[in-house]
């Protein structure tokens, strides 16, 4: 094979390796299924969230691109945890090669968080093809079946149209597609005029795997098209970060062998009820107004008192502002401020941020002398991951349920997860809660037995 060096021979690895994954899939009688493919958007959609995450935290300098040495530490980093020992080491010269490669966009200066998506599929199938290829796709691969899924689903909706796989498609092989399928209709209604335009980047009339890719990401995602709030939610520099902790959250859990069992939680709740207490009353002493609120420049003093050990005084106000807004679920403004719930949830997100990035955040200063409060925020992202289980960012309803009804001691936290409380969780009406909103319909349950019309 050709030297992954050069643009030429990089191609070639691209092409023999879809040459393989199209043999696989000859050898299990399975054919590339396009509509199938459509099917398994939402668990697609959830592994390129968490590419999304990553991209995030390899953005050191926060230029919205990752360059090569920014790449070349992460992958530096991925070795280290053992994630894929027996692979060769990574090679400066051929992270440069993909990078040139997934720069669709021309913009220079690194990749975005599509070229991102882009790269790491081409990892993946490079690493597929061979063993000893240390790319940063296949080393997400390494001990990730949903992230292998999700790949391999890439792999097969490309093959779905290059059924030779020789390395491109054009329009009149879409076109035959949609004519041979039986399914077809459900294809054409996502394979618009509009996305096929979407499909050639370059213009040249042919369709490449890189090119499909990069719009194969924004077709998994374009139903949040019309979703506002999760517009605003996306836009904030912090909502990568919290998926990222999810995802470490959820590591560290399954490496301690210590499931996310939310009827387990509930016998916590009176401690977790205790830690609440001591929010609400450093809420209550620094509501000087009594409004009920704190506004921006109350809380970094509230979250002082919380952590007590000086660390929140390198915190910036940009990030403060981010926490802030992640938190106003009511949507009340900065110069409204936090409700004693939304407070919590800016404790708990602020936790959760420093978990991942090892560093001071309000809410999360990782402090040795409060065991009390780290182990409270702890159960409250374990109750979360019983309901997200692939810490994909959200769940949804029958997701709920479905986790509800296979534990095995489920009775308790059956009649607590009434369709009542549902709605105290799915607080935008989106029919999907993230983390926010589980904190703030959490912190409900634990205090249910408090004065309920506190806050109404």
């Amino acid at each position: 094979m050709s030297d992954l060096s050069s643009a030429e021979g990089f191609k070639a690895h691209v092409v023999h390796a879809l040459k393989l994954a199209k043999k696989r899939l000859d050898e299990k009688n399975e054919k590339a299924n396009f509509v199938r493919i459509i099917m398994r958007f939402p668990q697609i959609k959830s592994v390129f969230d968490r590419l999304r995450a990553i991209h995030s935290k390899c953005d050191t300098d926060g230029s919205g691109t990752i360059d090569q040495d920014e790449l070349v530490k992460a992958m530096t980093e991925l070795f280290s945890e053992g994630r894929a020992p027996e692979r060769d080491p990574v090679r400066p010269s051929v992270v440069a090669t993909t990078l040139n490669m997934c720069e669709l966009e021309k913009k220079g200066g690194g990749l975005t968080v599509k070229e991102f998506i882009v790269m790491c599929a081409i990892g993946f199938i490079l690493a597929e093809d061979d063993d000893h290829v240390s790319t940063f796709g296949g080393m997400l691969a390494s001990n990730d079946d949903d992230y292998r899924r999700a790949m391999s689903d890439v792999v097969t909706a490309y093959l779905s149209f290059d059924r030779e796989a020789k390395g491109y498609f054009t329009s009149d092989e879409v076109q035959g597609l949609m004519t041979a399928s039986k399914r077809g209709d459900a294809a054409m209604n996502l394979l618009t005029e509009e996305r096929y335009a979407e499909l050639d980047v370059s213009g040249d009339g042919r369709v490449d795997f890189e090119e499909f890719v990069f719009a194969f990401s924004n077709w998994v995602s374009a139903e949040e098209d019309d979703d506002d709030d999760a517009k605003k939610r996306n836009a904030n520099p912090l909502t990568n970060r919290i998926l990222l902790a999810l995802q470490l959250s959820k590591s560290i859990l399954e490496k301690n062998k210590k499931d996310a069992n939310f009827t387990r939680i509930l016998v916590r709740f009176p401690k977790i009820h205790k830690v609440f207490d001591r929010i609400k009353s450093v809420h209550a002493a620094y509501d000087h107004n009594k409004s009920g609120r704190l506004d921006l420049s109350e809380l970094k003093n509230a979250m002082s008192e919380i952590v007590h050990d000086g660390s929140t005084d390198d915190m910036d106000r940009e990030q403060v502002e981010n926490m802030f807004m992640l938190s106003d679920l009511d949507h009340e403004g900065i110069n409204a401020g936090l409700d004693v719930k939304e407070f919590i949830v800016f404790c708990a997100v602020g936790f959760i941020l420093a978990e991942a990035a090892k560093k001071s955040t309000l809410g999360g200063i990782i402090s040795e002398t409060d065991k009390e409060y780290r182990a409270a925020m702890m159960d409250i992202v374990a109750a979360y991951l019983t309901f997200d289980p692939q810490g994909k960012g959200y769940f949804t309803a029958d997701e709920m349920h479905a986790a509800v009804s296979s534990a095995s001691k489920g009775k308790d936290a059956a009649s607590l997860l009434t369709p009542a409380r549902w709605s105290e969780l799915d607080h935008d009406n989106s029919g999907r809660v993230d983390f926010e909103e589980f904190v703030h319909g959490f912190s409900c349950w634990v205090t249910a037995g408090d004065d309920e019309d506190e806050n109404e």
